[in-house]
């Protein structure tokens, strides 16, 4: 098996295990920090564990610790969103992060926004006031909009990641992960998971995040960026599938075309958008 095959396939099973969120987030009685607080505890130590040479929080710069921020902020409002509104509404409004790496890119790397770029940006946009308005009935915009914010810190992280300040990003990701649990300690008196819940945790914080993340670390250089993001396109695809055999949860019918339009149109224009070389 080829080098690249192998990615590919690393990332396929990465996208797989990052869309068991909602099945798991959704199965437990606890409030949505405390759970995305042991999901970070348990991911964190997960990636340390992979990680070759372990986890060195003394070399750490600001460029990674601002990465962490990112991603222990995108953790816990996506946890909170999957609580609040259904797994469809939640990832998809998630996946807008091109959304804002679109509107921040020419500020924070300098890299120009193009006209085809603004037309997707407002095929996205359409696609997420249709959850809002499909949501008005069933009272999700809260979670909607917990949702929207993670898809901002998404987006953010994606720069983050991309700076040559950055030069071992797994790094920034496991303080994330640790800073995630210490940001939600608060949430944990009187949160306490039975044995199921502490199941259900071992497998969010191992299989869900930290496993994944490896992988999705170790496929990243030997692949193109376009391949990068249509394969773990598969996860938005996947979760609410997931949910709707396990809980029979079902998007409004706004909802579907709204997510029907952001997927397609973050697909259709990672396909057309040439990566950068230094990228690929």
């Amino acid at each position: 098996m080829s080098a690249r095959a192998l990615a590919l396939g690393q990332l396929v099973l990465a996208a797989i295990l990052w869309s068991v969120s909602g099945i798991l987030v959704k199965g437990l009685e606890l409030s949505p920090v405390a759970i995305a607080s042991g999901r970070g505890l348990l991911a964190g130590i997960t990636m340390s564990f992979l990680l070759p040479g372990g986890f060195r929080p003394a070399r750490l710069n600001r460029v990674q610790i601002f990465s962490g921020f990112c991603l222990a902020l995108l953790s816990i409002c996506y946890v909170a969103a999957l609580k609040l509104t259904s797994a469809a509404n939640a990832i998809v409004l998630q996946y807008t992060a091109p959304l804002w790496v679109a509107l921040l890119a020419p500020v924070i790397l300098g890299e120009r926004t193009s006209p085809r770029d603004w037309l997707f940006i407002g095929l996205i946009f359409g696609g997420v006031v249709l959850f809002f308005l499909d949501s008005l009935s069933s009272g999700g915009s809260l979670g909607n909009a917990l949702a929207l914010i993670s898809g901002f810190f998404f987006g953010l992280q994606a720069l983050v990641l991309r700076s040559r300040d950055n030069y071992l990003p797994a790094s920034g990701l496991i303080l994330g992960n640790y800073l995630t649990f210490l940001l939600g300690l608060w949430a944990w008196p009187g949160s306490w998971p039975n044995l199921s819940g502490w199941l259900f945790l071992l497998l969010l914080g191992v299989f869900q995040m930290g496993l994944p993340y490896y992988l999705y670390a170790l496929a990243a250089p030997k692949v193109t960026s376009l391949e990068l993001v249509l394969v773990t396109m598969l996860e938005p695809v996947l979760n609410p599938v997931w949910v709707f055999l396990a809980y029979g949860e079902e998007p409004g019918p706004m909802a579907l075309f709204g997510g029907i339009l952001v997927i397609g149109s973050v697909a259709l224009w990672s396909f057309l958008k040439k990566p950068p070389s230094s990228l690929t």
